[in-house]
C-alpha cells in the first residue's frame, strides 16, 4: 500500500493527514480507520445527465471491512467532528480530482460547526483550490442539519463562502430546522427536499400538489430544487410533476467508488420521459372526461341554447350533477352579489370548522383566476386548476363565465368538488 503525506509547512492537522490508496481509491487515515469516498450521482431532469456528485464518506476498519457511517461519525467532541469533517472533504476532493468529471459539481456535506470556524475552514478550502486548480464554483457546500447555537453567526459565515464563489445547498428541506425562514436568511443556491416528501408523493396525489407549490415558492426565491432519495418510478414521476430540477437516488444510480463504474439502467431517460408523457396524457384525458358533462351543462345554461336568465334557474340545472358544490354571482368589480346557492347532497366535513368564513356575500374575489379570466374572455367558459377554497376547506375547480342575466352583465361561478384520490392532473 503506497502512502504519502502532505508536506507544505502548514500546521493545519488536516493537511498532514496520511494519504494512500485502497483498492484503487484515495484514502486518508483517521484514528484506526481509513476513509474513502463513495459518490452519489446527481442528475438534471432537463439535461438528462449527471451534473453533480455528492461525496459520501465510507470508513474501512483494520480488517478491511466497511463500517456504518453512524459508527464513524459518533464523535462527542466538536473538535473531533470538525477535524473528521475536513478529512472527509479532503478525501472527496482527492477522489473527485481523479475522476475529473467535466463541469460537474462536487457536493460536500459540511457540519455547521465546521462552517462557523470560518478562518480555519477558509484556509483549508483556499489551499485545496490552489492545490487542485479548481474554481470555487465547482463545489457545493451542503449545510447539514444539526444543533446550531447561533443561526446569525452561521448566516454571516455562509455569505462569506458565497462571496468566494462556493455554491450553498440546504439539506432536508421540510424537516428539522430547514424551513422558509432559513431559506430567506441564507439564500441558498440549491435546496434539497426531504426524502419523506417524495415517499409520500409516490402514493398520495395531494402531496404531489404540495411539492409543486413548494418548488414554485423555492424557484421564486431563486433556488434550484433537488429531490433526494428517489427510489421508485412513482417517486421519479412525482419529482417531474412537481417541477423539481435535480434528482438523486437509487432509481437513477447507487453510490459508487472510484474503482467502480456508475451503474444505471439502459434507456433510463427514454423510459422515464415515455412514462411521464403517458401519465400526462392519461391524467389530462381523465380530467377532460370528468369535467365534460359539467362544462357542457354550464355552457348550455349560461351562454348556450338552454340559456337561463336567473341564478335560480342556472343553479337548478347544475346542482343535480353529483360534484357540484355551489354557485354564486359576481359583479364586474369582483364582489359577490348574494349568498352561495349550495348543494344539499354534498356533505363537507370541514364546513362547520370554517363556519366563520362560510358567509361570502359581499366578499371580493377579484384576485381569483376565475374572475380575472372571465373578465378577459367574456361569454367564454373558463376552467381553473384545482385549488383550496377557504369557504369550506375543499379542493375544488371553478367554472366561470361573464354573461348577461336579469338585464345586466355578471360573472357566474360554479364550484366543483375535486377529489385527488380519484382525480389527478
Amino acid at each position: 500500500m503506497d502512502q504519502d503525506n502532505y508536506i507544505n509547512g502548514d500546521d493545519h492537522p488536516v493537511f498532514s493527514a496520511s494519504l494512500g490508496y485502497f483498492n484503487g481509491n484515495r484514502f486518508a487515515t483517521y484514528g484506526d480507520y481509513r476513509i474513502i469516498s463513495a459518490f452519489q450521482p446527481i442528475y438534471s431532469i432537463a439535461h438528462r445527465r449527471i451534473v453533480g456528485l455528492e461525496g459520501l464518506a465510507r470508513g474501512i476498519d483494520c480488517n478491511n471491512q466497511q463500517i456504518p457511517p453512524y459508527q464513524l461519525f459518533n464523535l462527542p467532541q466538536s473538535d473531533d467532528i470538525v477535524t473528521l469533517d475536513q478529512i472527509c472533504q479532503l478525501v472527496h476532493i482527492e477522489n473527485f480530482h481523479a475522476l475529473d468529471p467535466p463541469s460537474a459539481w462536487l457536493f460536500l456535506n459540511v457540519d455547521p460547526q465546521t462552517l462557523n470556524r470560518q478562518n480555519n475552514y477558509l484556509r483549508f478550502l483556499s489551499w485545496l483550490l490552489r492545490e487542485k486548480k479548481y474554481p470555487a464554483n465547482r463545489f457545493v457546500i451542503e449545510v447539514l442539519e444539526s444543533t446550531i447555537d447561533d443561526e446569525k453567526e452561521l448566516e454571516d459565515h455562509i455569505q462569506e463562502y458565497k462571496k468566494m464563489g462556493f455554491l450553498i445547498a440546504i439539506d432536508d428541506f421540510g424537516a428539522g430546522q430547514s424551513n422558509f425562514e432559513r431559506i430567506w436568511r441564507i439564500k441558498p443556491d440549491i435546496v434539497k427536499l426531504d426524502r419523506s416528501m417524495l415517499q409520500k408523493a409516490g402514493t398520495d396525489p395531494s402531496v404531489k400538489s404540495l411539492i409543486k407549490g413548494i418548488t414554485s415558492m423555492l424557484h421564486n426565491c431563486k433556488c434550484i430544487v433537488l429531490a433526494e432519495g428517489v427510489e421508485t418510478e412513482a417517486e421519479a414521476m412525482a419529482a417531474m410533476e412537481g417541477g423539481v430540477d435535480l434528482v438523486q437516488g437509487f432509481y437513477f444510480a447507487h453510490p459508487f467508488l472510484l474503482s467502480e463504474s456508475i451503474k444505471t439502467k439502459g434507456g433510463l431517460w427514454k423510459d422515464l420521459y415515455h412514462s411521464f408523457d403517458e401519465l400526462t396524457q392519461r391524467t389530462q384525458q381523465q380530467h377532460q372526461e370528468l369535467l365534460a358533462p359539467y362544462i357542457a351543462q354550464f355552457t348550455a345554461a349560461t351562454v348556450g341554447a338552454e340559456k337561463k336568465n336567473s341564478m335560480r334557474d342556472i343553479s337548478a340545472s347544475m346542482l343535480p350533477l353529483k360534484d357540484t358544490i355551489r354557485l354564486y354571482q359576481l359583479a364586474l368589480d369582483g364582489s359577490q352579489c348574494y349568498s352561495n346557492i349550495d348543494s344539499t347532497t354534498i356533505h363537507i366535513s370541514t364546513k362547520d370548522r370554517l363556519r366563520a368564513l362560510a358567509d361570502t356575500q359581499g366578499a371580493s374575489w377579484k384576485r381569483r383566476d376565475y374572475f380575472f379570466n372571465a373578465v378577459r374572455n367574456p361569454f367564454s367558459i373558463q376552467v381553473t386548476k384545482p385549488y383550496f377554497s377557504i369557504s369550506d376547506g375543499t379542493l375544488c375547480i371553478t367554472l366561470s363565465v361573464l354573461t348577461e342575466i336579469e338585464g345586466g352583465q355578471f360573472i357566474i361561478c360554479c364550484d366543483l368538488l375535486w377529489d385527488e384520490t380519484r382525480n389527478s392532473f
